[in-house]
């Protein structure tokens, strides 16, 4: 079996690569303009044990470092290289998509807690794009904040190239986002962060990252003969 890591445009510069799953070293198989990052791996199946991510994780990672890559969820696997041709070829136009998207960005997450589970509009907040942004995914995302005076937002949103906002819950009450941010404005979104710190000390506002775009990379591969 072949274990599948990541989607790139062309073999990245020509560097050892971390042990992949199981231990196997990642190689590159070609089609159709599309290098997938693969190894080799007698099991059928991978179970997501902490090890066995960590793995996939590092691969990615050193891949993203070197050249644009659309990674591929973990436990994706196919029969053999052939099979894999396959894949690239059956969804070259969608993974060719995918790959612009997420091209030299990378991933933040941010969590923020300590905000009342419900908010309700303020008519008075002023215009803005910011401020238009939450209104719309406050009636999008569930529990979501309708104003950037409730939650500062606008300069987070400003270096975004896309971002996800996960619905808050009883079980999960704090904020939660995902931001895609291009690799010339990581410093701009990280100074943007700590100043929106400043400004809501009250709040418990934490960013993790970078990482790979996984939030932003979940190209449908289902379909594909063994």
């Amino acid at each position: 079996m072949l274990y599948l890591y990541a989607v790139l445009e062309a073999p990245p510069p020509a560097r050892s690569l971390p042990p992949g799953i199981g231990g196997g070293a990642p190689h590159f198989i070609e089609a159709f303009e599309l290098v997938c990052a693969a190894s080799e791996t007698p099991n059928r199946s991978v179970a997501p044990e902490p090890a066995e991510v960590w793995r996939h994780q590092q691969v990615v990672e050193a891949l993203i470092d070197r050249a644009p890559a659309l990674p591929l969820r973990f436990g994706t696997l196919v029969e053999d290289a052939s099979a894999c041709r396959r894949l690239l070829t059956r969804h070259r136009d969608a993974l060719g998509a995918q790959l612009g998207r997420v091209r030299h960005c990378v991933e933040f997450a941010l969590r923020v807690s300590g905000l009342p589970e419900e908010v309700a509009p303020d008519p008075g907040i002023g215009g803005g794009p910011g401020t238009s942004y939450l209104r719309t995914l406050a009636r999008r995302e569930a529990g979501w904040p309708p104003s950037t005076a409730v939650f500062p937002h606008d300069g987070l949103a400003a270096h975004a190239a896309e971002r996800l906002l996960w619905a808050r819950s009883t079980s999960q009450p704090d904020l939660r986002a995902s931001f895609l941010v291009r690799k010339p404005n990581v410093a701009a979104f990280l100074a943007d962060v700590s100043a929106l710190q400043r400004v809501r000390p009250d709040l418990g506002i934490t960013c993790t990252g970078p990482w790979p775009p996984y939030s932003f990379s979940d190209p449908d591969l289902s379909g594909v003969s063994p």
